[in-house]
């Protein structure tokens, strides 16, 4: 069964993101539409939630307590946010979309297939995407235009991509989890890398711009968490999971897909639900 799939009021939506920066939150699960290949926060006021599945994307904008369908081209993996909207990546190329959720553009070709996007802060035209090869690409247009970045030093097998600007007159840092091959950090707007001592067989990280110093790495067999810029990780959830997402507005806020269930924490990623 699919969850309930209507929309709630804009001004219940606001109160749960409110109520959830409050230190009386509790965490929760509720069910997802589908399983997720992507997860993403948009910086509007509701801090509205998209989940991309390899078919079409979903939208949320009462925490993932009911969903909608956004309509568009199938074959999406990934989702980020840029000054324009969402921006979702995946065998059909790329598909822009308002932070409303009024339907996704004809899709643009890219020059390779993406599977993962990601935004380094969360208001800019500026994305960074992986292909099918862990190739690492990079756009300042919002998505109409790609460059093949060096990344010099990069292993192949990287299938997640993370990004978060500390200072606007810094260059970005970059993550990307590369499988059996390690987790990865730039500090130069991916032009080289260096391996963190961080967990093993990493696939997907999340930074938010509101805690730069948080990380939260998902891996084969759960969630790791890091508040001091990666230098360190504790284990945070023991179960395998598909997809994660900080809210880049708001540090408090950390969500991960678990096959049909979402888990929201309300602490930074410290604490998840039980269930």
């Amino acid at each position: 069964m699919h969850p309930r799939l209507e929309w709630t009021v804009v001004g219940a939506a606001v109160a749960l993101v409110a109520a959830a920066g409050c230190g009386g939150a509790q965490p929760t699960a509720v069910p997802l539409p589908d399983t997720a290949s992507g997860l993403a926060v948009a910086p509007d006021f509701a801090g509205t939630l998209w989940e991309a599945t390899g078919t079409h994307p979903w939208r949320s904008q009462d925490g993932g307590s009911s969903w909608q369908p956004v309509r568009g081209h199938g074959g999406g993996l990934g989702i980020a946010f840029t000054e324009e909207g969402a921006e979702i990546v995946g065998a059909e190329g790329s598909q822009r979309g308002d932070y409303g959720g009024n339907g996704m553009q004809s899709p643009l070709r890219t020059p390779s297939t993406f599977v993962s996007i990601t935004t380094p802060y969360h208001r800019t035209d500026r994305l960074y995407a992986l292909d099918l090869f862990g190739h690492l690409w990079l756009s300042v247009d919002a998505g109409r235009r790609w460059t093949k970045l060096r990344a010099a030093r990069l292993p192949s097998g990287c299938v997640g991509i993370g990004a978060v600007r500390g200072d606007v007159v810094k260059p970005d840092i970059v993550y990307a989890a590369c499988g059996r091959n390690g987790l990865w950090r730039s500090l130069d707007d991916g032009a080289t890398f260096s391996r963190l001592p961080g967990p093993a067989d990493p696939h997907a990280v999340a930074m938010t711009t509101d805690d730069q110093n948080r990380v939260l790495v998902a891996t084969g067999d759960g969630l790791y968490l890091s508040t001091d810029d990666g230098r360190t990780f504790l284990p945070v959830l023991h179960r395998k999971v598909d997809a994660i997402a900080f809210d880049p507005r708001n540090r408090r806020l950390a969500y991960a897909a678990v096959g049909r269930t979402l888990l929201r924490s309300v602490d930074g990623g410290e604490t998840w639900p039980s269930q």
